[in-house]
């Protein structure tokens, strides 16, 4: 499959919203937000989400296949770094290229803007995006105990973090 790879626009809002609740719904321990909280948020909420200019997505033909929020810091002291997530890609698309096209995409758009580390928070059980992520070069950095908790229970998260480029320090 070709997968295009580009950041989301208001006119995305409707694709965006709809693979967003697949996601928290069939993978709630991907998202901060929950099933209710997504199921909320009207499609007008959903177009100015997308207008911010911080979700990322990959598409098979005209169908959204994944997306991923992708923010970088805009402190100067801290511009050097970004964070991705969440990071999903619908049932349909997975072991197809999709979530490979859209990370390669990321990486390759935080490189350009000269971002030299990417960031992300990924559940401590979560193996199989751990996995995932270790293939494109994220390491874990710590771990952020009682990061969010999911129906009352607490759960842990890997800081995971990418160094796109080397720095030479003076």
């Amino acid at each position: 499959m070709d997968f295009c790879y580009a950041a989301l626009t208001r006119e995305n809002a409707e694709q965006w919203q709809s693979l967003r609740l697949e996601g928290v719904r069939d993978f709630p321990i991907g998202f901060l937000v929950t099933e209710e909280e997504a199921a909320t948020t009207s499609v007008e909420r959903a177009a100015g989400i997308l207008a911010a200019g911080s979700t990322r997505g990959v598409f098979s033909r005209e169908t959204l296949a994944g997306f991923c929020g992708f923010r970088r810091s805009q402190l100067e002291r801290m511009r050097h770094r970004a964070e991705l997530g969440p990071f999903f890609v619908s049932a349909r698309f997975q072991g197809t290229g999709a979530a490979g096209a859209l990370m390669s995409g990321v990486i390759e758009e935080a490189r350009a803007a000269g971002v030299e580390q990417l960031e992300l928070f990924v559940d401590t059980e979560n193996s199989r995006a751990i996995r995932f992520y270790q293939r494109f070069g994220f390491r874990q950095a710590a771990i952020f105990i009682d990061s969010v908790r999911i129906d009352g229970q607490s759960r842990n998260d890997d800081f995971m973090t990418l160094r796109t480029r080397v720095r030479t320090h003076k």
